[in-house]
């Protein structure tokens, strides 16, 4: 619970002009407050009074006190003291009252929305949190641009805690376009943390969905900027390639020559590359996306070589230029041509060897194995299986084949 110290009630020998406002203060002083809003009511229910100061400052006063009651009309009546205390403050440009205790309510509002705010988004009232947090907003703004202070304490620009909560709780109340307002003062002020990381992929995916290309633009740049490793900034870029492959492989082939240490995106590109090389028609240019795609493995196996990834897809890989060079090789008809596929065949299964056992080495150590993995995992067994097969080298074969039941 945030809080801020407050006063006590505490009322100067004031010399009031209106002989009215010595009963409303009496009943302040007794805490009878619901008899003191009768009464500040009816004075400021009089023309005569609406342009006098004092009286709107004890309708603040009572309105706020009132306001601590959270059922019923309790919401409004503190919506209602701070609109007292601003007439208040706009009446008498002295603000002498509210200075004798440091404007110490306007603070006590804020917390009491703000403490409201948080009660209700953690019981998931969500359209009344974001009331309060939007409200707490207001409050602050104003101290702040009164530079008003207390005990030493002041506000600071923006509250940034404040800012983002009023914004989550927008958007689990379904008031995007109220929302987002908030994520945009995070996003200009290029916030970063774990706190804010959604941020700017909740901006960069509105602003899309509204058409708006250049404030999507914009926070993309700055999502970017901010925090380049995440993998959303790669999707949100594939999406508007379509589904053009040859786009979308020199879409993500730009994000990683502007981002070549980024291992996640390393792999994104030759998972693309992958399943363009190897769709169900020959793409042209077949040669050189393979040597494509193993420069890439390759990069990306470097970055991190504990991951079964690169490996397996490596492992995959080898075995389409393997089932490639066989063919080659049994429609040839010149000898020594045949002789050095051959050679390269040897080389190209020494070469899957080794990366299968890398990937096998990574998915024998995961505690946990999805689906997925589980998959992979039998596929890279299996290849290290016909590999010691071939070799004739039963005994490691039998270890394979052995684990190859247990991946279940």
């Amino acid at each position: 619970m945030r809080k801020i110290l407050f006063l006590v009630f505490l009322f100067a020998a004031l010399n009031l002009s209106a002989q009215d406002l010595k009963p409303v203060q009496e009943n302040i002083n007794k805490g009878k407050f619901n008899e003191a809003k009768e009464q500040i009511d009816k004075i400021l229910a009089d023309p005569k009074n609406k342009n006098s100061a004092n009286p709107w400052y004890y309708k603040g006063v009572i309105y706020n006190e009132l306001g601590k009651d959270t059922t019923g009309a309790g919401v409004a009546y503190r919506v209602e003291a701070f609109n007292a205390f601003k007439r208040y403050q706009e009446l008498d440009p002295k603000n002498i009252l509210m200075t004798l205790e440091q404007n110490s309510r306007l603070f006590q509002l804020y917390e009491n929305y703000y403490n409201e705010g948080i009660k209700r988004f953690n019981q998931k009232q969500y359209d009344l949190a974001f009331q309060n947090f939007r409200n707490a907003l207001e409050v602050k703004d104003y101290v702040y641009n009164k530079k008003f202070t207390i005990n030493d304490f002041s506000f600071a620009a923006i509250d940034t805690q404040l800012v983002n909560l009023a914004g989550s709780a927008g958007l689990l109340a379904k008031q995007e376009d109220a929302a987002i307002p908030y994520f945009v003062i995070i996003a200009n002020a290029k916030l970063k943390g774990d706190d804010f990381k959604d941020v700017y992929p909740i901006l960069v995916d509105y602003y899309a969905r509204k058409n708006d290309e250049t404030n999507k633009a914009k926070y993309m740049a700055i999502g970017k900027e901010i925090y380049p490793e995440n993998p959303y900034w790669v999707q949100v870029q594939l999406d508007a390639a379509g589904t053009d492959k040859q786009k979308r492989l020199a879409t993500i082939q730009t994000m990683v020559n502007e981002n070549p240490n980024n291992y996640d995106l390393m792999m994104d590109y030759a998972v693309e590359l992958f399943n363009y090389t190897y769709g169900s028609d020959k793409p042209a240019g077949y040669d050189k996306l393979q040597t494509d795609l193993t420069n890439t493995l390759k990069k990306a196996s470097a970055m991190n070589n504990a991951s079964p990834q690169a490996n397996f897809i490596m492992t995959q890989h080898l075995s389409n230029q393997i089932y490639d060079l066989q063919q080659e090789h049994n429609a040839s008809k010149d000898a020594k041509k045949k002789l050095q596929m051959q050679e390269q065949l040897k080389q190209l299964t020494e070469e899957q060897y080794t990366y299968a056992l890398n990937a096998y080495e990574s998915y024998n150590k995961m505690t946990e194995l999805k689906p997925a993995d589980k998959a992979n995992f039998r596929s890279v067994t299996n290849v290290l299986i016909d590999y010691h097969r071939i070799k004739k080298q039963n005994d490691k074969m039998k270890v394979y084949e052995d684990k190859l039941k247990t991946i279940q």
